[in-house]
């Protein structure tokens, strides 16, 4: 349960940094932060029940962009500027990590796994960042 909670507070701690560095006023640092814990809450929901990462990663970029619509469509905000705090939590930096290290022990079988895992993070989060606001234009009519 300690460890639940200290993620959660570490993404919030994150998200709200990365708020920063994307424009969000500091009153409104804490809507950054509940994007991060938000995005952590579905991983650490998806994360055990889908074991393919570009499932949950999906699944997550997918509740984080809804979050972004809903908070900048409120505040009449780049949503971008909500979503991006939100989605840092998604990158695949351990993949990354473990994929460099395959390649500096040149193992072949561990460089294709990760790379495949990499790919697969990378593609979750690209294609759930796109279904929601298709959808979301489509259903309300704006144009681009």
């Amino acid at each position: 349960m300690v460890d639940i909670l200290l993620a959660l507070l570490f993404s919030f701690t994150c998200a709200c940094g990365f708020g920063i560095c994307f424009g969000i006023r500091p009153q409104e640092l804490y809507l950054a932060g509940l994007g991060g814990i938000v995005t952590r809450i579905v991983l650490l929901i998806c994360e055990p029940a889908f074991p393919n990462r570009f499932v949950y990663t999906l699944i997550a970029a997918v509740v984080a962009t809804v979050f972004a619509e809903i908070i900048g469509r409120q505040r009449n905000a780049s949503i971008a500027k909500y979503l991006y705090p939100a989605l840092v939590l998604l990158i695949p930096g351990d993949v990354l990590y473990e994929l460099i290290m395959a390649i500096i022990q040149t193992d072949l079988a561990m460089i294709n796994e990760k790379l495949v895992l990499l790919a697969e993070g990378l593609a979750g989060i690209a294609l759930g960042c796109m279904i929601v606001p298709m959808v979301v234009r489509n259903l309300v009519k704006e144009p681009f």
